[in-house]
């Protein structure tokens, strides 16, 4: 059950606003130094942190973790080998394995379509956060932008090879290869596990090989309920008055995920029905390209990457296997947007939980909106959508006892 906790405050804690600003001025100076890393483990001198500033610390965007978890090591024996794939999550879409000692992970599902619609969305809102990436940098100085993977492979089912699956995922069905998004590393899963799950639990969920796969879902329209119980990792919700205890910066979650539907809504043209917003790593190689340079008198010698214990954290958006394109549109807006904002999970700010944050993710939401809008050289007329949305959401959640999601909700 959710109990009361205790959060001290520490002077060696990262915030999360820290850590954007680290991570704006380390891209601004053309990654010609590689951030310092976050250990997974304290050093002997902080040995007496607690559970709610390792995840103060390891939560906070873009910091770099550096872990020596299974995973790593997982990653480092498998590299030049060939290992069957490890189921890592459960979706309505499929299941997801991970292709051990790549960068890439397999969604597999026997729905073909909507596979195929999430393979071709995803790589949409990914194109479209590359195209105005700049752009969005130079208006928002003070944020990172989410991040969204890239999609490779697909794979119908009579293309797909199903040897390397495990024995209880044989049945014919369609897949997809995209960036893994790593799981978070074993001292902040453990820390999760310390501040969030029953004593009694504790040690067996720690063991739980189930619990290595932790994403976590980033929940700023809810709150959480007195009687919560937590028994797994797998995408673990951390509610809004949690990231609030911890001492993270809600304020630049709401608005890296307000810039994030932006990009969605007017960049790609996705409503984003049943997208999700998580925090999780890349490979570093992904993010921090420092190139090695051997010195004049050195062999030739085998140099590898990419280096899997480095871990900078990021929220990523994913999933959009129940999404469709839209029409920049009066009506688009009523009969797309407003029902998949609604119908998603609690991920976005709203007015009837904290109308402060709403009013900042809103505010970031419509100068997001604008950027994009005016840098594709819209009308006067479209330049109102964003707005528009904004004021319909807020009106249906006023009027939520005439919602009906049977009848709103709108699946591509």
């Amino acid at each position: 059950m959710a109990k009361s906790r205790d959060f001290p405050n520490t002077s060696q804690s990262t915030t999360l606003s820290e850590g954007l600003a680290r991570a704006l001025k380390f891209e601004e100076s053309s990654r010609a130094r590689p951030m310092s890393p976050v250990p997974s483990e304290a050093p002997s001198e902080v040995t007496s942190e607690g559970p709610s500033d390792i995840l103060r610390r390891h939560l906070s965007v873009r910091s770099v973790i550096s872990t020596t978890s299974s995973f790593a090591q997982r990653m480092y024996r498998a590299k030049n080998e060939e290992h069957d794939y490890r189921v890592i999550g459960l979706g309505s879409c499929g299941s997801v394995f991970e292709v051990p000692g790549t960068e890439l992970a397999v969604k597999k599902g026997k729905d073909t379509k909507a596979l195929w619609n999430d393979f071709r969305l995803t790589n949409a809102v990914y194109n479209a956060f590359e195209d105005v990436r700049f752009s969005l940098r130079v208006t928002f100085p003070e944020n990172t932008i989410p991040k969204v993977p890239f999609c490779s492979t697909f794979l119908t089912p009579k293309s797909l090879d199903l040897r390397r699956f495990p024995s209880s995922h044989h049945e014919a069905g369609a897949a997809l290869f995209m960036d893994r998004i790593l799981p978070l590393p074993q001292a902040t899963r453990e820390a999760l596990i310390d501040t969030y799950f029953d004593p009694e639990t504790r040690d067996e969920a720690k063991n739980d090989q189930e619990n290595q796969a932790c994403l976590v879902r980033i929940y700023l329209g809810e709150n959480e309920s007195v009687d919560e119980v937590y028994d797994s990792l797998r995408n673990f919700p951390l509610r809004l008055n949690m990231i609030e205890d911890l001492g993270l910066d809600v304020a630049a979650l709401a608005d890296e995920m307000a810039i994030a539907l932006a990009v969605i809504h007017w960049q790609a043209q996705v409503d984003a029905m049943d997208a999700e917003f998580v925090l999780g790593s890349p490979c570093t190689t992904l993010e921090i390209r420092q190139a090695q340079e051997p010195a004049a008198d050195e062999e030739p010698h085998d140099v590898h990457t990419p280096d899997f214990p480095k871990r900078p954290v990021h929220m990523w958006v994913l999933d959009f296997d129940k999404s469709k394109k839209i029409e920049p549109t009066v009506d688009a807006v009523h009969r797309n947007l407003v029902p998949a904002f609604l119908g998603n999970d609690p991920y976005y700010p709203r007015p009837d939980v904290d109308y402060d944050l709403w009013v900042q993710f809103g505010n970031t939401y419509t100068k997001a909106s604008r950027t994009i809008l005016k840098r594709k050289g819209a009308t006067s007329s479209m330049l109102k959508l964003p707005q528009l949305f904004l004021d319909a959401v807020a009106a249906k959640i006023k009027e939520h006892e005439d919602w009906d999601p049977a009848k709103d909700i709108v699946f591509g």
